[in-house]
């Protein structure tokens, strides 16, 4: 797995497809890392070049101790410091969750080198009068576990994540999975989470590029999707029904051919707005 070195972060990555082909950026969840994106990042190979990082203090990535070190402004120059190590200017960038966090954020601040935005299960802020009750709810749940991380580290974490599961086999690949996280990245990029700008006022004016956006039927946070599409009248908006938080995860192949799509739209300039669901 390459990687490069920022300000003594070492961004680790992989890329998929063919490198003279249009590109395209996948910005993983938190508490995940790139391997997140591996069958949409199969799909999508089919017609990109897929550049895919371990954002800072997740996966191979470094965590750095200091939590100065985390700020989501700091994460979206990771990932243009990534693009320009790649030797790319113009990309289409994609981000899930937290991953969707870092995307507006590298949006607003790098406009001009956006060729199309797709940004799944996030939010704008990380609070506003817009946001409902099941956002709220959601995002309490967000701060315990953040306290117990604190507390008793990921290991902690992964306890209370695997009890409620009767299945043993999904429990042990639950508690494998928080054995793949770093307590300082975990907490670090909470940090950055709670504490991150508000770009609601900025959505409008920075990003005029095609922009599609993906919500679950049932995610208990799709409120923060609501007001960027409220923000972005214009954008593509799908609903997919039957499902929860974190479309790409949940529904991989139906994620990448929306994907696919939006782009060869944008790339044959057939119209990219609408409301539907899936």
């Amino acid at each position: 797995m390459p990687g490069f070195e920022r300000d003594g972060v070492t961004i680790n990555y992989f890329t998929r497809g063919d490198p003279s082909t249009p590109p395209v950026l996948l910005l993983h969840a938190f508490a995940s890392d790139g391997r997140m994106w591996s069958p949409v990042a199969e799909e999508l190979s089919s017609a990109f070049f897929v550049v895919v990082p371990d954002l800072r203090g997740h996966g191979r990535s470094t965590a750095p101790e200091d939590p100065a070190a985390y700020h989501m402004e700091v994460l979206a120059a990771d990932a243009a410091a990534l693009l320009d190590h790649v030797g790319l200017d113009l990309c289409a960038v994609v981000g899930c969750g937290f991953g969707g966090m870092v995307a507006l954020q590298f949006a607003v601040t790098w406009p001009g080198r956006l060729a199309g935005l797709v940004v799944s299960d996030t939010s704008p802020a990380a609070e506003s009068d817009r946001y409902d009750e099941p956002f709220r709810e959601a995002d309490r749940g967000h701060l315990a576990a953040e306290e117990i991380v604190r507390t008793y580290g990921v290991a902690g974490l992964a306890r209370r994540e695997a009890a409620p599961i009767g299945d043993p086999f999904l429990a042990d690949g639950l508690r494998n999975h928080y054995t793949t996280l770093d307590s300082n990245g975990y907490l670090g990029c909470a940090q950055a989470r709670r504490r991150r700008p508000d770009l609601i006022p900025l959505l409008r004016e920075k990003i005029t590029c095609p922009v599609l956006l993906c919500s679950g039927a049932t995610d208990p946070a799709a409120a923060g999707m609501r007001v960027i599409s409220e923000e972005l009248p214009s954008a593509r908006v799908l609903t997919f029904k039957n499902t929860g938080h974190a479309v790409p995860v949940h529904r991989p192949g139906p994620f990448a051919d929306a994907v696919l799509r939006f782009f060869r739209d944008i790339e044959q300039g057939n119209p990219t707005g609408g409301h539907r669901t899936v």
